[in-house]
């Protein structure tokens, strides 16, 4: 069973996004954050919280709602009568647009998540020398579901051996029976054509793990 987890949720959102907006590859995640190289539009993604709600009074069965922070930013020179700075916010809301879509519709996402209870944006323009800015904050939510599997993994041992028992499907005796057969439910009746028939042909194989190359 697959356990949705939040990180995995942060790696997915930036595969999603590269290359599916206007800031094609320029998608970046807190441990890939450039230093600023001149280069718009760009996303930055991040998680920034996660709250768990308990299902029921016992068990370890939670609703999780993990919000994932989508950062862009465009520019745009500056023009007369400060128009700059409006065509720099319409960018910014096309790109926010474009996040939305790509990872509202994102066939990835749909198995791993009930719903995406909120989108919150907010959008900020400023002017520096001869260009605007816009930036946007989207606050994306996304609601699943953590069972017992997700916090209770069982301990694990290292395999060493294994012990091989056959009984053939090609019949070693067509009428006989043997009550002390490993598997009695699986012997075919007598008279057979066909094993098995509880007889063991190959008993006892040991096999010895890790096996050597």
């Amino acid at each position: 069973m697959t356990v949705t987890r939040t990180a995995g949720l942060l790696a997915l959102v930036q595969t999603i996004l590269t290359g599916s907006t206007a800031a094609g590859q320029n998608v970046f995640v807190p441990g890939d954050w450039p230093t600023w190289a001149g280069e718009f539009p760009l996303l930055f993604c991040q998680a920034i919280r996660e709250q768990k709600v308990q299902q029921g009074r016992s068990g370890l069965n939670f609703e999780v709602t993990t919000t994932i922070r989508v950062t862009g930013r465009v520019a745009a020179p500056a023009q007369a009568a400060d128009l700059g700075a409006s065509v720099a916010e319409g960018e910014a809301w096309s790109l926010a647009q474009q996040v939305e879509v790509a990872i509202i519709n994102a066939p990835a996402l749909m198995p791993l998540l009930s719903q995406f209870p909120f989108v919150d944006t907010q959008i900020k323009v400023s002017a520096e020398g001869r260009e605007h800015f816009a930036e946007f904050v989207m606050d994306i939510g996304m609601l699943f579901y953590q069972g017992w599997e997700a916090f209770c993994q069982p301990p694990t041992e290292t395999l060493t051996e294994v012990t091989v028992t056959t009984d053939l499907t090609n019949v070693f005796d067509p009428a006989g029976t043997y009550p002390d057969g490993l598997f009695p439910q699986a012997v075919t009746p007598a008279p057979r054509t066909s094993g098995p028939d509880g007889r063991a042909e190959g008993n006892g194989l040991d096999i010895i793990l890790p096996q050597q190359e």
